[in-house]
């Protein structure tokens, strides 16, 4: 009995040992595949207190700009060329925008007769103004979902959301749309359209503080990329933004996923924020980013079957989020730009969902771009990544309030949920950064270097009086 019990033990083990399938780990599960197309912003983003978040594009080119669908934008004829409409169209359709602001150099575009600029097709909605001529088009997607697009153009001025060309014949009108005083933003107003600063980087500061424009880019893609702007004006490596897009040229599995080129010469942008917070501390002044695609820079396609700087591919990358009061049209768009109700959001990092910044005053809610009485209190909650995939690591996320009056630019607050009671007076701003390690599976076999903190979100201010 005692020799059978000393054997009981071992034999006891190995039993368990060879019962391996209820002891092994289960399999990490495998990442999910990249994805092209965006999610729509009724559900990545959904409402916040009664307000539509609308997702959308402001500064983009078409072919009526002179430079844009590599150059050749228009046929012999001067019609615009079938294929570089076709991929405008698809491009703002699976980027999922919710609407367009396009901005054509006036070149071609005072050309135009103002409807063509709107790109109206078969199955498209035109927007009709009061008098009967179409100001918008509701871009039919195929799939039941739809794009707002409007006119306008990037010259000293961009106008966004026109609803008529300026007056006069197209030599007059273009004089006016190239026009680089206080006269040419009147005359935009007067159209419809709002007025912002493309290329915020090489305005001096009184100039900006002289004219009577409704906001500024506070990033431009062109910007972070072209030799010459990069040298002269934010101090950077000519050639580093075109370079630093090679390793996502890739055709082979291993290497990056194209669309994250954007992180190859992202980076934060110092002269863009203290452009912005020096206006702020006397004015309103909306921030939004500019995407300034034309289809003309890199022709080359990748290994997703796209050229490298195809519409769908830019539109992706961030957005400018407007929360707009009742259906997206032409003009609640505007008004939510106008007041500065809106926020950038770089989305190829993910998509933020639940972000939420606002004040708080004897009862009543002032939404971003507002303006509220000394003794408020202000709010801001972080977002997290919609529908983050669950076999990747976690981001990490923080957000910081900075309080932007005459002695400069400071942090008042810092964490995921912020409130800051009786704020002193000032203008109040967000920004959200992330370390998006749920990209890894994404940045190939030489990515890591991509995988650092990134600039995620830029709120428009609230100021405290």
């Amino acid at each position: 009995m005692h020799r059978l019990s000393l054997l009981a033990a071992p034999l006891a083990l190995l039993a368990l040992a060879c019962s391996s399938e209820d002891v092994t780990p289960s399999a990490k599960p495998t990442p999910r595949a990249w994805d092209k197309l965006a999610t729509p912003s009724d559900v990545a983003l959904g409402p916040v207190r009664g307000f539509t978040q609308a997702r959308g594009i402001i500064h983009s080119h078409s072919p009526y700009s002179h430079d844009a669908c590599d150059g050749k934008g228009l046929d012999d004829s001067g019609a615009p060329r079938a294929d570089c409409v076709a991929n405008l169209r698809r491009g703002m359709c699976d980027a999922a925008e919710d609407f367009v602001f396009l901005t054509d150099h006036a070149a071609h575009m005072a050309d135009a007769d103002f409807p063509s600029l709107l790109f109206i097709q078969p199955g498209d909605e035109p927007v009709l103004g009061a008098d009967g001529a179409p100001i918008g088009n509701f871009v039919a997607c195929g799939d039941g979902r739809r794009v707002l697009v409007t006119a306008g153009n990037e010259n000293t001025f961009m106008s966004v959301g026109l609803e008529r060309h300026l007056p006069g014949d197209p030599a007059t009108r273009r004089a006016t749309y190239e026009g680089e005083t206080a006269t040419t933003v009147d005359a935009m107003h007067e159209a419809g359209a709002l007025v912002f600063i493309a290329h915020t980087e090489s305005r001096t500061p009184e100039w900006l503080a002289s004219m009577p424009y409704d906001g500024i880019e506070v990033y431009n893609v062109h910007a972070a990329i072209d030799p010459d702007i990069r040298r002269d004006y934010l101090g950077l490596e000519a050639y580093g933004g075109g370079t630093s897009i090679l390793p996502f040229t890739r055709q082979d599995e291993d290497g990056p996923q194209p669309d994250l080129a954007f992180l190859g010469f992202f980076e934060e942008l110092p002269i863009y924020g203290q452009r912005w917070d020096a206006l702020l501390r006397t004015r309103h002044v909306t921030g939004i980013a500019g995407t300034d695609v034309h289809e003309n820079s890199f022709s080359g396609v990748l290994r997703d079957g796209e050229r490298g700087d195809s519409y769908r591919r830019l539109m992706r990358w961030f957005s400018n989020i407007a929360l707009v009061d009742g259906p997206i049209t032409p003009t609640s768009v505007k008004t939510a730009l106008a007041a500065g109700r809106s926020y950038v959001a770089f989305e190829i990092l993910g998509t933020p969902s639940g972000f939420d910044f606002h004040a708080e005053t004897n009862g009543t809610v002032v939404e971003m771009g507002g303006e509220a009485s000394a003794g408020a209190t202000i709010v801001a909650h972080a977002p997290k990544v919609h529908n983050l995939d669950p076999a990747v690591d976690a981001p990490t996320i923080s957000m910081r309030l900075l309080r932007i009056d005459a002695s400069g630019t400071t942090i008042a607050a810092e964490g995921d949920a912020i409130r800051l009671e009786n704020a002193p007076p000032g203008a109040y701003r967000v920004e959200v950064r992330i370390l998006p390690t749920h990209l890894r599976p994404h940045v190939g076999d030489t990515g890591a270097s991509y995988i650092r903190e990134r600039l995620w979100l830029l709120a428009n201010p609230i100021r405290i009086s």
